[in-house]
């Protein structure tokens, strides 16, 4: 959701809500450079931003054989004429650590955070990419 700040909130079927960017085209920029950044923020060992880039290299090296992923990645820049993300996985962190969004259920009780407790090391997949 696009709130009236321009940060672009994020709420889950699971309970989880947060900024997840600091606008409309820097969520597009993430999403491109890193689609998998529901997992980097599942696999974020609670909130540190190492463990998020350990599980986004461990992701993305699960992607290198995907020639499909880089070409799409390079038409849908081209075609937004979009810029490089910097350190789309430090503007992830940023956001949601910053976020001050309280989403609430309908029972009134608030959504926790998108960081997660899980590492890669609580995945073997996930584990043996980033070897």
């Amino acid at each position: 959701m696009l709130l009236p700040s321009q940060n672009v909130l994020y709420v889950s079927s699971e309970g989880r809500a947060g900024i997840i960017a600091e606008s409309f085209d820097a969520l597009i920029q993430l999403v491109v450079a890193r689609p998998y950044w529901r997992d980097i923020l599942k696999f974020s060992g609670g909130g540190d931003l190492a463990e998020m880039r350990r599980a986004a290299d461990a992701l993305e090296a699960r992607l290198q054989d995907e020639d499909d992923v880089s070409e799409a990645r390079e038409q849908i820049c081209g075609a937004l004429a979009l810029a490089d993300a910097d350190d789309p996985v430090g503007a992830l962190y940023e956001a949601v650590a910053a976020s001050d969004a309280i989403v609430r259920a309908t029972d009134g009780s608030p959504f926790t955070t998108l960081f997660n407790r899980f590492s890669i090391d609580n995945s073997p997949t996930l584990r043996n990419a980033a070897a």
